[in-house]
């Protein structure tokens, strides 16, 4: 069975312990904990912090999935650039410390005016192989998220061509692929180096996007989990419900219980039908 997790952005307001508390009263496998300044955990937790984290994991057979940086890595300034490699350093760390075998990263928003073109790949690239190359020395990979500028899955293809790295793989979010592009097109794109997969739903009129509970949007979930499957995907699927931006959506006490009951009632189904 795919471990199913939930991301933290759909829980801002609860304490760790009450996320932990929480994913196991639920019946979640893991966690992937949000960094950053507004997330639960931080590089720059104490030592004694992250060792009790780490021992409410195992006490309670919870695994963390993955840490949240919040990076960038378009700017034009090479010292800019070597900041945020030091930065996702720093939460590769973290992950090595809480047993979580990757990290999240953004490659940014482009400034107005500029476009994507070689240059800002190399740049981005050297950036990557970089962080790569500490990640591996630990036990860790690096998880690019197709975001903001990127996220099409053809954008982040050079990417992962120019970096060969066993420890750069990509988050196939289908939710934000489905309002960005043709799902199985950049499903094809993207399979060979995914490392998690994230689910949320939503509703798609022309171009404007609203994200809604699992099973009550058009996104596919059904299809995208029948080609995961079919292609002997066995990562994990991990919730990402983002209440913490949109506090008008429905609260994650209500929300994770029945996203994990729609993902598990949806990965049963394909299963019995590929029986």
């Amino acid at each position: 069975m795919n471990p199913i997790t939930f991301s933290t952005l759909a829980c801002p307001h609860w304490s760790i312990e009450t996320v932990i508390e929480k994913a196991v009263e639920y019946g979640y496998d893991g966690i992937e904990w949000r960094g950053g300044p507004q997330g639960h955990v931080q590089p720059t937790m104490p030592t004694a912090q992250k060792a009790v984290l780490q021992k409410m994991l195992a006490n309670t057979g919870l695994s963390a999935i993955a840490v949240t940086a919040y990076t960038s890595f378009v700017s034009q300034r090479p010292e800019e650039r070597q900041s945020n490699v030091d930065k996702l350093q720093h939460y590769v760390d973290l992950a090595a410390e809480l047993h979580a075998p990757y990290v999240r990263t953004f490659l940014g928003e482009l400034p107005e005016g500029m476009n994507i073109d070689s240059i800002l790949y190399e740049n981005i690239s050297d950036c990557l192989s970089k962080a790569a190359n500490y990640a591996e020395s630990v036990g860790v990979k690096i998880a690019i998220e197709p975001h903001d500028d990127f996220v099409r899955s053809s954008t982040i293809v050079p990417i992962l061509a120019r970096v060969q790295h066993s420890a750069l793989r990509v988050i196939w979010d289908i939710g934000n692929a489905f309002s960005a592009e043709d799902l199985k097109e950049g499903f094809e794109l993207l399979k060979n180096r995914i490392a998690y997969v994230q689910v949320k739903d939503g509703q798609k009129h022309g171009t404007e996007w609203r994200l809604c509970s699992l099973g009550q949007g058009h996104v596919p979930l059904a299809e995208a989990f029948s080609w995961l499957l079919a292609d002997g995907y066995e990562g994990t699927l991990s919730v990402e419900w983002d209440y913490d931006g949109h506090p008008e959506l429905e609260p994650p006490e209500s929300e994770l219980p029945s996203a994990l009951h729609k993902v598990r009632e949806l990965l049963a189904a394909i299963k019995t039908e590929s029986a």
